[in-house]
């Protein structure tokens, strides 16, 4: 791998930018495991970023930060092309925290107030109707009042899961699609007709629209996610009260 990151870093000082491209996705088929992934998607978003197709960079970009959020570019860049990197390290390292903060969701649980119940001190007495008819009307008794919190902080993972998803399956794409760019420039064997190259064509440029806007979407669940869990949601109230007209008991109250 060592000898195919000098080939493109050689490459690039030349300006031999499409070149550096080919080299990238040779040395891809003998990327032994993340690390490799990484400093070839540096180079990827580089070289795609000199040839100013930015959706691409960004993309080739965002593979290698969420891989590894703190990795460095290989050379030294113009302001602009880091710039577009930094913003991009920022935002991956947002949906990560977010998705580190989300609560995992817990059901809700309701517990019944204890009732105290007096022992009756006497024998109960029957009353008449003409003590049921003179008897004062109590007033209300305020037995509870609970406050609950419908905040979207307990629904923040959902954008977070499909989020990182959408991410993973983007990222996933891409790579595909850099495998259909190596073959045509690699002249793969399977490819021995014309039609064959039209379809491995056809497939890495579908592979490559669905990888960036994959990635993009991706980004943007992670955003809302965070979003989410930081604004939260104001607090919902319900109140009972237990009274007696002197005649029948009465339960009312407000509800969420």
């Amino acid at each position: 791998m060592k000898s195919h990151l000098k080939a493109i870093a050689n490459l690039y000082e030349e300006l031999e930018f499409e070149s550096a491209l080919g080299q990238v996705a040779t040395a891809r088929q003998q990327a032994n495991g993340p690390e490799d992934d990484v400093e070839l998607s540096l180079w990827e978003g580089l070289l795609l970023a000199e040839l100013i197709r930015t959706e691409e960079a960004s993309a080739a970009f965002t593979s290698a930060l969420v891989l590894r959020p703190d990795a460095q570019l290989p050379v030294k860049v113009s302001p602009k092309v880091s710039n577009q990197f930094e913003a991009l390290r920022k935002a991956v390292k947002r949906a990560q925290q977010a998705r580190r903060d989300v609560p995992s969701p817990t059901p809700r649980q309701t517990t019944d107030a204890p009732r105290e119940v007096a022992p009756p001190s006497s024998p109960p007495r029957i009353a008449s109707p003409s003590d049921i008819a003179s008897a004062p009307t109590a007033s209300p008794l305020q037995v509870t009042q609970e406050a609950r919190t419908g905040s979207l902080r307990s629904k923040a993972y959902i954008p977070a899961i499909a989020g990182g998803a959408l991410m993973v399956a983007g990222g996933i794409s891409w790579a595909l699609s850099r495998g259909e760019a190596s073959k045509l420039r690699n002249a793969d064997p399977s490819l021995a007709t014309s039609a064959d190259i039209d379809r491995s064509v056809s497939r890495g440029r579908t592979l490559q629209a669905a990888g960036v806007g994959l990635l993009g979407v991706g980004v943007l669940g992670l955003g809302l996610a965070a979003g989410m869990y930081l604004m939260g949601a104001p607090e919902e109230k319900f109140a009972m009260q237990l009274g007696t007209d002197g005649r029948s008991a009465l339960v009312y109250g407000r509800w969420p």
